[in-house]
């Protein structure tokens, strides 16, 4: 399924009031971060934060993903778990 959906993600204070940093991790093991605006965060019950992303391709194990900004790790397309997604 191509789309928007949301992400989950881990999200930590930013270094300003409307800032969050935000972690993703890829079906790779690796960590992606970058901040963005705390008003795009969204929370799913229980207690779950995700971000928007635009998928761009999906399988049952992995969804390509467009991260809504550049991570300091240089990547803005990230490969993650299908189930960190979550289609609104």
């Amino acid at each position: 399924m191509q789309g928007n959906a949301w992400l989950q993600c881990d999200v930590k204070p930013g270094m300003f009031d409307n800032e969050v940093a935000i972690c993703v991790r890829t079906t790779d093991g690796l960590v992606l971060s970058f901040f963005m605006n705390a008003d795009a965060v969204r929370t799913f019950p229980p207690n779950r934060k995700a971000i928007p992303v635009a998928v761009v391709d999906q399988n049952s194990d992995y969804g390509v993903v467009a991260l809504p900004s550049r991570s300091f790790e240089g990547a803005n397309i990230a490969r993650v778990p299908s189930d960190a997604l979550q289609f609104a």
